[in-house]
């Protein structure tokens, strides 16, 4: 039971932060401003 509750851990871990750094089709990541919520775009790196 307690391998069951660490692998939802583990997993729902991963599924938020892979939904952080998800890309535009453009290549550039939309970032967050974790102090005061501003929202941009950092240039695609090519």
């Amino acid at each position: 039971m307690k391998k069951l509750v660490s692998f939802l851990l583990v997993a729902a871990l991963a599924v938020t932060l892979s939904a952080c750094a998800t890309t535009k089709s453009g290549g550039a990541a939309k970032v967050k401003c974790p102090a005061c919520g501003y929202e941009f775009d950092t240039p695609a790196d090519n």
